[in-house]
């Protein structure tokens, strides 16, 4: 009997490390936090609602800018496209982020404190799940769901871009590349930004999650909307350095769209006859757009970003005693 427990005994204790060695923290959290959103119907509410929410802005602003001109030779009236690159640039920073980012720190901002208020912190913390895989797997989730969110703004504005192109006259379709462009060094960065923010100070600062989501609303509308334009003479004038590297990408939108403007007022002097004016203002408003300056800070912004989650990890307190 002593010899065959000697020799069981090993073979347990191997496989027993074997199956330590198998699991995957990381995607056990992962995949707890999945299924809870899966069951929410609040948030698939939320998100379809927001759905329906930017096919109407999108619609409504479908001509953001009009032109009237009457010149001794012929007489032009026409519309900047607001799916095109230049439609985009005044529109994606003041309205469709700013209506994303009121989304955004409800979706993260409780990973981690979601368990304090539902008493399941202690349950948790006495188990050996990882510190860092409990803190990342859940950011990791709610990001997902944040970019879900920013590709229904994609979705719809190609979506509508297209719908208006076969129902209204004159309307070019969105270019795709432009469009995947700005998407990417706008909108990406911002979601990637607020969602780490939103995410690591809710779990620095359980206690004050609320006040984490007001300060983050207030300060990217007073960003996003308060702060700009700047430049072609508008008050307030913002350095170089803000247009490039702001997160609302406000300014940075209206330094495009001065630049579309200066580029057709150029191009539409030497035209002859309205269908001149019209090739012109196509060719303008979907060119697409220069990303000197601009992109690689924004996406630096993104990336930096990530560095709050690891420091709310690093320091996050893994029983209730030290929250109080």
């Amino acid at each position: 009997m002593s010899t065959t427990a000697s020799t069981t005994a090993p073979a347990t204790s191997g496989q027993r490390s074997r199956s330590i060695a198998r699991r995957r923290p990381l995607l056990d959290v992962m995949g707890w936090e999945l299924r809870r959103f899966r069951a929410s119907r609040l948030f698939w509410i939320q998100a379809l609602c927001f759905f329906g929410l930017l096919l109407f802005v999108t619609w409504f602003g479908r001509a953001p800018d009009r032109f009237a001109n009457q010149t001794p030779k012929f007489t032009f009236s026409g519309f900047v496209a607001g799916t095109s690159v230049w439609g985009l640039a005044a529109t994606i920073p003041p309205i469709y982020l700013t209506l994303l980012v009121l989304l955004l720190p409800f979706v993260t901002a409780d990973g981690v404190t979601r368990d304090l208020s539902r008493r399941t912190h202690e349950l948790l913390m006495t188990t050996e799940l990882p510190t860092w895989a409990y803190v990342w797997g859940r950011y990791l989730v709610g990001l997902m769901m944040s970019l879900g969110l920013a590709l229904l703004l994609l979705a719809d504005i190609l979506g509508m871009g297209l719908l208006l192109h076969l129902t209204v006259p004159a309307y070019p379709l969105p270019p795709v590349g432009a469009v995947l462009l700005l998407w990417v060094g706008m909108v990406v960065p911002a979601v990637v930004l607020v969602s780490s923010l939103s995410f690591a100070l809710g779990t620095l600062l359980p206690r004050q999650t609320n006040v984490v989501k007001i300060a983050i609303l207030v300060a990217w509308i007073v960003g996003a909307v308060v702060i700009p334009p700047s430049g072609s003479g508008d008050a307030p004038n913002l350095p170089a350095w803000y247009v490039n590297w702001d997160p609302t990408s406000a300014a940075t939108g209206h330094e495009m769209v001065v630049t579309y403007q200066t580029a057709f007022q150029n191009q539409v002097q030497a035209a002859t006859n309205a269908t001149q004016v019209q090739q012109i203002l196509i060719a303008v408003e979907n060119k697409i757009p220069d990303l000197a300056g601009w992109f690689a800070p924004h996406l630096l912004l993104g990336a930096l970003s990530l560095l709050l989650v690891a420091l709310a990890a690093f320091g996050f307190q893994r029983f209730r005693n030290a929250f109080n």
